[in-house]
């Protein structure tokens, strides 16, 4: 009989060293995990405060699958609006209004109008895939593509949140857009009075104040709206 006490406090004891080794792993990985979500979320606070990805991943195990997923999808956003970008600081805005170009593209502007459409088309392009890409279908999409699931697919999803920049980069392209409609409008102006007008010294001319008062209102709604691009 003692002897079977003894072996179930024996047991007992083993139970509790194994129950106890448990606690312990289990308080590690909870420890671990932690430490992940705070690397990822630190990695996450440094690309919204610098805007630069920095493409090393220092998360471990399948957290660094889900950080090399939350900056690969972040590259690409970026790059969608880089190439909006790119399309605004084109030369030719900087010379549009100018004589030279009224000389060289009027009466009708077939160049000048085509480039406006083109980046008016291009901003519109991008309002669309920018938004797509903030909907809860792409990131699910996103996630399952790069074999996440569970709570790793769920911390991909959480850690995406550009509704804010969205808001703002489609602010923006909206004001550009008025902007290069205002320009247009010049243009459209200038064509329906060929004929009226003749650059000389650099300078447009009009036969009548009326024409040419109507042109320096036009020019002002154009200052107007380039003033809400600062």
């Amino acid at each position: 009989m003692e002897e079977k006490k003894s072996n179930n406090k024996k047991i007992t004891t083993i139970i509790s060293v194994i129950a106890a080794i448990i606690v312990i792993v289990l308080g590690v990985l909870s420890a671990n995990e932690y430490k992940q979500k705070e690397i990822i979320g630190k990695e996450m606070e440094s690309i919204n405060q610098s805007g630069e990805v920095n493409e090393e991943i220092k998360s471990k195990g399948k957290y660094a699958e889900v950080e090399k997923a939350l900056k690969d999808y972040i590259i690409e956003y970026q790059g969608v609006a880089k190439d909006m970008v790119n399309q605004y600081q084109n030369e030719k805005f900087t010379t549009i209004l100018s004589a030279d170009n009224y000389k060289n593209d009027g009466p009708n502007f077939e160049e000048s109008k085509k480039l406006i459409n083109d980046v008016k088309a291009k901003g519109e392009e991008t309002k669309t895939k920018l938004g797509e890409m903030v909907t809860e279908e792409y990131k699910e999409k996103r996630a399952t593509d790069c074999n996440l699931s569970g709570k790793y697919k769920d911390l991909f999803k959480e850690s995406i949140k550009l509704e804010s920049e969205l808001k703002d980069v489609n602010s923006t392209i909206d004001n550009v857009n008025n902007y290069l409609d205002k320009i247009d409008e010049i243009f459209n102006f200038l064509k329906e009075n060929q004929g009226k007008w003749q650059i000389r010294n650099d300078k447009v001319e009009f036969s009548d104040m009326s024409q040419l008062t109507k042109y320096n209102s036009l020019i002002m709604s154009v200052n107007t709206a380039a003033s809400k691009l600062k």
